[in-house]
């Protein structure tokens, strides 16, 4: 939490520098003769460089969003384990229907899991289940 806090206020710390240096620039007279060509070039590859950091960071957050999403429809087999007994019971469920003491399985039943069961999780695999 604080990481992100932190990189929030980094955030916003650059981009006052960066407005308070442009505000200066443009308030300060025209003293030095600036070559012209040079400083087109060095802002055209510098806005060029921006906007393939911008793509790249967009294109990387679409990967990632996609393979989560394609993570969380993945089959897997679903065990629930009764500590005391040792008796199991498997059902089938996508990944992201599985939350922390309760699981929908695939064909829409709602399983409940008490507080002396645990919920072990593996790759579905058809032959397997019986």
């Amino acid at each position: 939490m604080i990481s992100k806090i932190l990189l929030t206020m980094a955030v916003i710390g650059v981009a006052w520098l960066v407005i308070r240096h442009r505000q200066q620039s443009l308030n300060e007279p025209a003293r030095i003769a600036r070559p012209v060509a040079k400083e087109k070039s060095s802002n055209r590859s510098i806005k060029w460089l921006s906007y393939a950091l911008l793509v790249l960071m967009i294109s990387a957050s679409l990967i990632y969003l996609g393979w989560q999403v394609e993570q969380g429809y993945r089959l897997v087999t679903v065990r629930v384990v009764d500590a005391q007994t040792g008796r199991s019971v498997s059902y089938i469920a996508r990944r992201m229907d599985v939350d922390d003491r309760h699981f929908v399985t695939q064909d829409g039943r709602e399983i409940i899991v008490a507080d002396g069961e645990r919920i072990e999780l593996s790759a579905y695999n058809p032959q397997q289940l019986p």
